[in-house]
């Protein structure tokens, strides 16, 4: 599998067969190169902190793991970079895939609608939210203006519209948000005047994602405020010439609003599209749910999105702590791998895992031990992350913090391949379905190397955690330094946001995601000293 294996498939079609083929032969790489240097499954197992089942199943073209894994073992295995190019190689051709598939969703489902949607270029130049691909041009940056930048001057005429991408990331397969900007006045209020001929045009049942905007120009600075388009219907007053529409202040479109409007349409959309052959493959997932240990190749959802495939993955594994709950007799560890605010932003808006933390919450509040929760977040994935994505991540933790659950974060990355856990002195639940190449692996264990293995991992990290601290508020701040965000006017801008609500700018149409989890964070945020 090279370089031009994927090029000239570039233009062609991508099966699900390519795949499986550049699967297996990824695993027969690192077999040779183990096998070379002398070395058996359980060694490097040992060295790169997985399990020898692992090692096996990628040798085996059953999983491909993520990138500290395959950057691990290049190392060990003297690869040069060879295994390293390999890997990105199979998730390039993986992307192209999952692009593939999305369009033909949206093909299948709107016609020559989704036609002309897609081979429109974007009018706006917004620079991604999600990083640049290549890891020495970090993306970063102040996103409010990138927004200015995108829309350009101000607009000579009464309205401007704009196509803001909400691109794609590892996971998201990428959308497109509408925004229609008018003029407006600030006075202490945010009031844009909109044309009698375009008050409600297509607002209240919109195709797309729409936003309407009000841009304020001001001596000292510009501004653009925004709601959500079925929003904005139920707003609008009429004046007789035209119709004015008063904005929260709140709801000015910068980095910590884009973050939850870009997660939410990248979500929204995938879900709303496999919601019937979601919970078809749900259904079938059920007979899993009387095993303690089950693991499950993305064979089970291959017709569903890479969204929709995380949100089963997730389902199950929140399931499947609950129903081993029972089990545990002490307060436990849990370790979270999520390390970007792509992944961290499902904490936020899946539906289901607000009520898994509610539930564990409640399960540990009698302790007189408080439960931790444990992040491994490499300097490297926060430096190759927007503000808006650390901005989710900060507001992810946030929220386990308002549940009385204490967390802690190593920047070490070698615990990146880690499992998700639950972890007890005598027993772990392992439950994982970000970044495996399956859809969920899930165990329940009392043996002793591996108990020993992750206790060990998480003595570690608790005691060099980069945001030690004894208070919520002294770790939150701690940790909004490490992700290089302005603690103060972060705080101030969620306790805005937490007093409005985030539904006016972001409201999800998918029965599977809801805005409780981020409404909560910016309370809680905006609630710290």
């Amino acid at each position: 599998m090279d370089e031009t294996d994927h090029g000239e498939k570039d233009s062609a079609t991508i099966e699900q067969r390519h795949l499986q083929d550049a699967k297996h032969t990824l695993g027969r790489k690192l077999r040779e190169l183990r096998t070379a240097c002398g070395l058996v499954q359980k060694d490097v197992a040992q060295r790169v902190f997985s399990t020898r089942s692992t090692v096996a199943n990628v040798e085996a073209g059953r999983q491909v793991v993520d990138r500290v894994f395959w950057q691990q073992c290049d190392t060990i295995l003297n690869a040069g970079g060879g295994l390293l190019d390999a890997y990105d190689a199979y998730r390039r051709l993986e992307k192209q895939y999952q692009t593939q598939r999305s369009e033909a969703a949206l093909r299948a489902r709107w016609g020559a609608a989704a036609e002309a949607a897609l081979d429109r270029p974007p009018v706006s130049n917004l620079l991604s939210v999600h990083p640049r691909s290549h890891p020495a041009e970090p993306a970063g940056g102040d996103l409010s203006a990138m927004i200015a930048s995108a829309i350009g001057e101000p607009a000579q005429s009464a309205r401007a519209d704009h196509t803001i991408p909400a691109p794609g990331g590892r996971h998201f397969p990428g959308a497109s948000v509408e925004v229609e900007i008018y003029p407006a006045t600030d006075d202490g209020r945010i009031v844009a005047t909109i044309p009698r001929t375009d008050a409600g045009r297509q607002w209240r049942h919109p195709l797309q994602r729409r936003i309407v905007a009000g841009r304020t120009v001001t001596s000292t600075s510009d501004g653009l405020f925004g709601l959500d388009s079925r929003q904005a219907s139920q707003r609008l007053v009429d004046t007789g010439d035209d119709v004015r529409l008063l904005i929260p202040r709140a709801y000015q479109l910068d980095a910590i609003t884009a973050a939850v409007l870009w997660a939410v349409a990248n979500l929204d959309q995938s879900l709303l599209l496999d919601d019937a052959r979601l919970e078809t493959t749900r259904t079938a997932a059920a007979e899993y749910s009387r095993l303690a240990r089950s693991a499950v190749s993305a064979d089970i959802g291959n017709d569903l999105d890479t969204v929709s495939r995380m949100w089963l993955g997730s389902a199950f594994c929140a399931d499947h702590i609950s129903r081993q709950w029972d089990r545990l007799t002490e307060t436990p560890t849990f370790w979270t791998r999520e390390q970007t605010g792509e992944e961290a932003s499902t904490w936020l808006l899946f539906r289901h895992k607000l009520r898994y933390l509610d539930a564990t919450a409640t399960r540990t509040a009698t302790s007189s031990q408080r439960a931790t929760r444990m992040f491994c977040v490499p300097r490297s994935a926060v430096e190759a992350s927007t503000e808006s994505e650390r901005i989710l991540l900060l507001l992810a933790v946030a929220l386990m913090e308002s549940f009385g659950i204490d967390t802690a974060v190593t920047d070490e990355p070698e615990y990146g391949t880690l499992p998700g856990l639950v972890l007890t002195p005598q027993r772990a639940i392992v439950a994982t379905w970000l970044r495996a190449d399956g859809v969920w692996h899930v165990d329940v264990t009392d043996q002793r190397a591996a108990i020993a293995e992750y206790r060990d991992a998480a003595a570690h990290v608790q005691a060099h955690s980069v945001i030690a601290g004894d208070t919520t508020g002294s770790r939150m701040q701690a940790l909004a330094d490490y992700l290089n965000l302005d603690w103060t006017r972060l705080r101030h801008r969620c306790a805005e946001l937490g007093d409005h609500g985030l539904s006016g700018i972001a409201d999800p149409r998918s029965r599977l995601l809801c805005l409780d989890g981020v409404d909560r964070a910016c309370r809680f945020v905006g609630s710290l000293p």
